[in-house]
């Protein structure tokens, strides 16, 4: 006959529980939570500042109106930002200000800076003249600095130009022959 084992047998002495060591985990925590922050807070930046939807292009702004199905004209606003590199027979650096129906204003640079305070001014006086209009594009030349296509996005949101439409260049080709 088997018989079982005793209960003693089995017995351990009491001990207190190990304290968990945290510290492996608190300084991951401490890197990585900062880390992801500051995507956060760059991916916000990067999203405010540029609104690349294609603006329009030409002069007629026949845009849908409310609910009724009634067209109302709203023009299309842009602002060209051109380089002082750019600077040939027919640019010349600085802002040009486009309306439909209207000559282009051109603002030429001040002390060799671009003229914001013209350029709020202009839109200043748009914005009384079509207070409705909430787009305007903005189109830079290439070899504007990034700073002042920021800074002209800026001053048109300022405006209550809230939809504020990066306009893409355009690449223009030469032969060499022409």
């Amino acid at each position: 006959m088997a018989y079982r084992p005793s209960a003693g047998r089995n017995q351990r002495t009491f001990s207190e529980p190990k304290m968990i060591d945290l510290v492996p985990i608190i300084n991951l925590f401490v890197t990585i939570i900062p880390f992801l922050l500051l995507i956060l807070v760059i991916t916000q930046v990067a999203l405010v500042a540029l609104n690349f939807t294609q603006g329009t292009g030409g002069g007629e702004g026949n845009v849908a109106g409310g609910g009724s199905g009634a067209k109302r004209d709203i023009p299309i606003v842009e602002v060209i930002i051109m380089a002082p590199e750019d600077a040939g027979e027919k640019l010349y650096p600085g802002f040009e200000i486009r309306e439909p129906g209207k000559a282009p204003v051109p603002l030429h640079l001040v002390n060799n800076q671009y003229d914001y305070l013209a350029l709020d001014s202009m839109l200043k006086d748009i914005r009384s003249r079509y207070p409705s209009l909430y787009d305007i594009n903005v189109a830079p030349y290439p070899y504007v600095r990034y700073e002042t296509l920021i800074k002209t996005i800026d001053i048109c949101k300022s405006n209550s130009f809230i939809n504020a439409h990066y306009k893409a260049p355009q690449v223009m080709y030469f032969s060499k022959g022409a």
